[in-house]
């Protein structure tokens, strides 16, 4: 998905979220996704980010917004 050092970082972040909704971590989910968007963001401004991977990544935000909302605790 992403080469440079900036974008394989946003791609942990993506990994991280994956785990924490897949393990009901709701709250780490949140962080990660508040902290995805911060770097989206400042990537996205230093424009280390071509307009496909900034499509790509918001709809990634929007896919794991969505998640969160839906949430529901199993315990």
């Amino acid at each position: 998905m992403f080469q440079s050092r900036k974008r394989k970082e946003l791609e942990n972040v993506i990994k991280q979220i994956r785990v924490d909704l897949a393990n009901n971590y709701k709250d780490n989910a949140v962080e990660n996704l508040k902290r995805l968007k911060q770097e989206t963001e400042a990537a996205d401004q230093e424009g280390k980010l071509k307009p496909k991977e900034k499509e790509e990544l918001t709809g990634l935000i929007e896919h794991f917004e969505q998640d969160i909302k839906n949430f529901k605790r199993t315990y």
